[in-house]
C-alpha cells in the first residue's frame, strides 16, 4: 500500500504542478531572423541559452515568415544561438527577461559566411523525451538503463509503448510500423521481435514516435510509426564507443557492443557490431475449467522455460554526397542467434475436485537464427533551388529459422504411478525473403504549398515445412506451408500554409495479392483486394502558447506472415498452437485532436474504430476436453481515449516525463452466443531524472495499467518499477551505470478468460527482473574544428538526430 501510495501522491505533484504553470504568469521572448536584402529567414535553427553557463533551454525553427518565440520561460538572463546553413553563425543578447514578461527583440540579421567556419560547443544535454507538434523525440544517450540493451529492451520501457508478445504497441494500443532511418522495417511477428533484439542501443541516436507518420509510408501504421535514428557522426572526423553489459538475478545477461563512425567532406560512414549471451525465465500457470455432463473437469498447468540466446549482430551503412545536391548510400544488418530452449510443464487432471490424472511434458529446443537485410537509397535535387527532390529506395531481407525439438510426454494415473510415455522429434525450418522498392518525389509549388507523390511495390515469400518421426496422438502432423504477398501502392499528397493554418490532405492506395498453400490438409487460400487509404490533417495556430491539431486516418493491419501458418505445435495431449490461413486483415478509422502547449505540453483526444479485429483466442472441444490457441477475427472494436504528455521541473535537478492515458472501449462480437464488452481504464507512465551532482544521474521509470479487458480477457492492474543510476568518467569519456530492472518482480500478466465456453485464469510472466552493470565508453573528434564551410548536402549526411 505505500508503493502505490506514493506512486499516486508522485502523480498528483504531476498534474497539480501541470495546472500550477497553466496559472502563473509565463515569460517568453520572440522575434523575426532576417537574412540579404532583409528577406525572411526560413528554417534557421534557434537556441536559447542561459547567459551564465550557455546550457541549452530549449530550441525552435523559425517559420516562412522567419518568426521564432519561446514561451514559458523562467525570469532570467538569456542568449540567443542562430544558426542557418551558408550564414554564419550568431550569438544575440543577452537579454533580461522579468517575470511575466513577453520580450520582443525585433529583427536579427544574418550575414552571408564568407570564412571558414569553426565549431560551437554549448553545454547542457537534451532530455530523454522531447515532445514535438508531430512526434515524441526519445534521445536514447539521456536514457540511464540503455546502455547495453537492446532496441526492443529499450521500446518496453519507452512512455506510451507496449510491449505485448512480441507485438510492439504504441498509439492507441495498435501495432506501430517500425523503421530505420525512415525506412520500413517489412518483418512481422517473432521474426521483428528478434530483429529489435538484435539492434543495440548504443548504436541508435534516437527514437521517434510518430502518431500520423503520413501517406508515404505503408497504411499498416495503425499504431503510428517507431522510427529508430541510428548513430551517424555530425563533425568531421571519427569516432569510437564501446559498452559492456552484465547481468544477474535468476538467469543472467550479457553484452558487448561496438559503434564506429567517420564523416569527411564527401561521406558519413557508420557501423556496429554486438554480441549478447542471455538466458531469461519463462513461467506460466494456466488453470481451465470445464462443465459438462454434470461433471467439473479442472485441468492445471504449470509451466516452466529457460530461454537462452547467443546473439552475434552487426550493421554498416554511408551515405556519400555525388555532387551538389545528390546524394547515395547503403545499409547493410544482419544477425546470427542461437537459441536453445529447454522447457517443461506439469497438467494436473482433477475431476469434482478430485485427482484423476496426470501429464508431465519435457521439451529441448535447438534452434538457430539469421537474417541478411539489404538496403540502397538515392536523394536529389532536380533544380537548383531544391524545390524538387527525387528519393529512392531499394530493399532486399534474407531470413532464415532452423528449429529441430525433442519432446517427451509421460502419463500418471491417479496414484501418481507413470501409466505409458510418448517421445517424438520434429523438424520445422523456415525461409522468409523480402523484396520491396519505392520512389518517391516532393516539388514545392510556391512558399506555402508543396506537392508530394510516390510509389512502392514489395513481395515476400515464405517457407515453412515441419516433420514428425512418427504419429503424434495418432495423427499424422507433417506438413508444409507456403506463403506468398504481393503488394502494390501509389500515394499523391498536397501541404499547403495558409497564415497560421495548415493543411495536408493525401490518398494512398494499396492492392495487395497472396496466395497461401499447405499439404496436410491440401488447402490453397488466395486472397486479391484494392483499398484507398485517405489522411487529412489540419493544424492551426491559436496563439503563441496553443498548436491545435486533427487528423483522421484510415490504416489497416495484416495478418502476420506466422499468424496464417496452419502447423500444429503441441504442449500436451490437452492443448495446441494452430495459424489460421483465413485469418483477415483488420481496418482502422482514427480521429485525432490534439494541442500542443506552450511547446512543451500536449493534450490529445481520439477515436479508433476497428472493423474485423482479430486477437489471439481460445477454441474448446467439451467432448474431448482438448483446446487450442489460434487467432481468428471477433467483430468490431471501439475506442475513446484521452492522452495527456506532461513534462514538468520541479527543480534544476528534477525532471519527470509523465504520460497519462484514459480511455473507454467497446467490444462488439460477431458471434451472437457471446454479448458485447465495456471496460474503462488508464495507463500511467513516469520518467524521473535526477541530477545528483555533475557527473552523478539517477532515472526511475514507473508505469501502471489498471485493470482492463482485452480482447477477450479481463486483465489484472500491472505495475513495474524500473531505476538506473550513472556516473561519468575518464573526462566524461566513460559512463558506469547501475540499473535494476522491474524491482518488485510483478511485471507479469495475470488474466481470466469467460469467452463462450471458456473459463481459463492465468499468469504469463517473461521475466525482467535483473540488476546489471554495465560501462560504456567513446573517443574520437567529438568537437572538432571545421575547416571549410558546410553545405545543404553535407548537412543531410548529419546523424539524424537533428530535426
Amino acid at each position: 500500500m505505500r508503493l502505490f501510495a506514493g506512486y499516486f501522491l508522485t502523480v498528483s505533484l504531476v498534474v497539480a504542478s501541470f495546472a500550477a504553470s497553466g496559472q502563473s504568469a509565463s515569460s517568453a521572448i520572440h522575434g523575426n531572423i532576417r537574412i540579404e536584402n532583409s528577406a525572411r529567414a526560413e528554417a534557421a535553427t534557434v537556441v536559447i541559452l542561459k547567459a551564465q553557463d550557455s546550457s541549452v533551454v530549449k530550441g525552435t525553427i523559425s517559420g516562412k515568415d522567419g518568426t521564432f518565440n519561446f514561451s514559458s520561460l523562467q525570469p532570467g538572463n538569456y542568449l540567443l544561438f542562430i544558426t542557418k546553413l551558408n550564414y554564419e553563425k550568431l550569438y544575440a543578447g543577452p537579454y533580461q527577461l522579468n517575470n511575466g514578461n513577453s520580450l520582443d527583440i525585433g529583427s536579427i540579421a544574418l550575414k552571408i559566411s564568407t570564412t571558414h567556419l569553426g565549431e560551437v560547443t554549448i553545454a547542457g544535454k537534451r532530455d530523454y523525451v522531447e515532445v514535438r507538434p508531430d512526434k515524441t523525440i526519445l534521445n536514447v544517450d539521456q536514457n540511464v538503463s540503455a546502455a547495453g540493451n537492446s532496441v526492443y529492451d529499450v521500446l518496453s520501457s519507452s512512455p506510451g509503448v507496449k510491449v505485448n508478445n512480441g507485438d510492439i504497441l504504441y498509439h492507441g494500443g495498435k501495432k506501430a510500423l517500425i523503421a530505420i532511418d525512415g525506412k520500413p522495417v517489412l518483418l512481422t511477428g517473432d521474426e521483428l521481435a528478434n530483429f529489435l533484439r538484435n539492434y543495440q542501443a548504443s548504436s541508435i541516436s534516437q527514437i521517434e514516435l510518430v502518431d500520423n507518420p503520413g501517406a508515404k509510408y505503408e497504411a499498416a501504421a495503425s499504431g503510428g510509426m517507431i522510427n529508430i535514428i541510428l548513430k551517424k557522426n555530425k563533425n568531421l572526423g571519427s569516432n569510437f564507443a564501446f559498452s559492456q553489459l552484465a547481468g544477474f538475478e535468476e538467469d543472467y545477461k550479457f553484452s558487448t557492443g561496438l559503434t564506429y563512425t567517420l564523416r569527411t567532406e564527401k561521406l558519413n560512414l557508420f557501423a556496429s557490431y554486438g554480441f549478447q549471451d542471455n538466458k531469461i525465465p519463462h513461467t506460466i500457470s494456466n488453470e481451465r475449467l470445464i462443465n459438462t455432463g454434470g461433471h467439473e473437469y479442472d485441468f492445471d498447468l504449470d509451466y516452466m522455460a529457460h530461454l537462452k540466446a547467443i546473439n552475434n549482430n552487426f550493421n554498416v551503412g554511408a551515405d556519400y554526397q555525388l555532387a551538389k545536391g545528390q546524394t547515395v548510400g547503403f545499409l547493410i544488418n544482419g544477425f546470427y542467434n542461437h537459441t536453445p530452449i529447454d522447457k517443461s510443464n506439469n497438467t494436473a487432471i482433477s475431476i469434482d475436485g478430485q485427482p484423476n490424472s496426470s501429464i508431465g511434458t519435457h521439451s529441448n529446443i535447438n534452434r538457430n537464427i539469421s537474417n541478411m537485410s539489404y538496403d540502397v537509397n538515392y536523394k536529389g535535387n532536380l533544380d537548383q533551388d531544391g524545390h524538387s527532390v527525387l528519393s529512392g529506395n531499394a530493399d532486399y531481407s534474407d531470413y532464415h529459422r532452423h528449429s529441430d525439438e525433442t519432446l517427451q510426454n509421460v502419463f500418471f494415473g491417479e496414484s501418481g504411478q507413470p501409466d505409458s510415455s510418448i517421445f517424438y522429434k520434429d523438424s520445422s525450418p523456415s525461409h522468409i525473403t523480402i523484396w520491396s522498392a519505392n520512389l518517391d518525389f516532393v516539388q514545392r509549388l510556391s512558399d506555402a504549398i508543396r506537392f508530394s507523390a510516390g510509389a512502392k511495390s514489395s513481395k515476400v515469400n515464405s517457407g515453412n515445412s515441419i516433420g514428425f518421426n512418427q504419429l503424434v496422438y495418432g495423427t499424422d502432423l507433417n506438413n508444409q506451408f507456403t506463403y506468398g504477398e504481393r503488394l502494390d501502392a501509389a500515394y499523391l499528397g498536397i501541404e499547403g500554409k495558409f497564415n497560421k493554418t495548415t493543411i495536408s490532405v493525401n490518398m494512398r492506395d494499396e492492392r495487395t495479392n497472396s496466395t497461401g498453400l499447405s499439404v496436410n490438409p491440401n488447402k490453397q487460400v488466395d486472397s486479391s483486394y484494392n483499398n484507398l487509404f485517405p489522411n487529412v490533417q489540419v493544424s492551426h495556430q491559436l496563439d503563441k502558447n496553443n498548436l491545435l491539431t486533427v487528423f483522421y486516418r484510415r490504416t489497416i493491419l495484416r495478418p502476420d506472415y506466422q499468424d496464417l501458418n496452419p502447423f500444429i505445435g503441441y504442449v500436451d495431449q490437452f492443448y495446441y498452437n494452430t495459424g489460421n490461413p483465413f485469418l483477415r486483415p483488420e481496418y482502422f478509422n482514427t480521429y485525432e485532436l490534439s494541442d500542443l502547449i506552450a511547446d512543451k505540453y500536449k493534450i490529445s483526444l481520439m477515436t479508433i474504430i476497428t472493423d474485423h479485429f482479430y486477437g489471439n483466442v481460445f477454441e474448446q472441444d467439451n467432448i474431448t476436453k482438448v483446446y487450442k490457441s489460434t487467432k481468428a477475427n471477433l467483430g468490431t472494436h471501439y475506442q475513446y481515449q484521452a492522452e495527456f504528455a506532461l513534462p514538468v521541473t520541479f527543480t534544476p535537478w528534477w525532471n519527470i516525463d509523465a504520460t497519462v492515458d484514459i480511455f473507454h472501449e467497446k467490444y462488439a462480437y460477431t458471434l451472437n452466443s457471446v454479448p458485447s464488452r465495456l471496460t474503462n481504464g488508464f495507463n500511467i507512465y513516469l520518467t524521473q531524472n535526477f541530477k545528483l551532482s555533475q557527473r552523478l544521474n539517477l532515472q526511475l521509470y514507473d508505469k501502471y495499467e489498471s485493470s482492463s479487458y482485452y480482447i477477450i480477457s479481463r486483465y489484472q492492474p500491472l505495475f513495474y518499477m524500473n531505476a538506473g543510476i550513472s556516473y561519468s568518467i575518464l573526462h566524461n569519456k566513460g559512463t558506469l551505470r547501475l540499473t535494476a530492472t522491474d524491482i518488485f518482480n510483478t511485471d507479469y500478466n495475470k488474466y481470466h478468460t469467460n469467452y463462450a465456453n471458456l473459463d481459463i485464469k492465468e499468469r504469463d510472466q517473461l521475466s525482467d527482473h535483473f540488476i546489471t552493470v554495465a560501462f560504456s565508453y567513446h573517443f574520437g573528434s567529438s568537437n572538432p574544428k571545421v575547416r571549410s564551410r558546410n553545405t545543404q548536402e553535407q548537412n543531410r549526411l548529419g546523424d539524424g538526430s537533428e530535426n
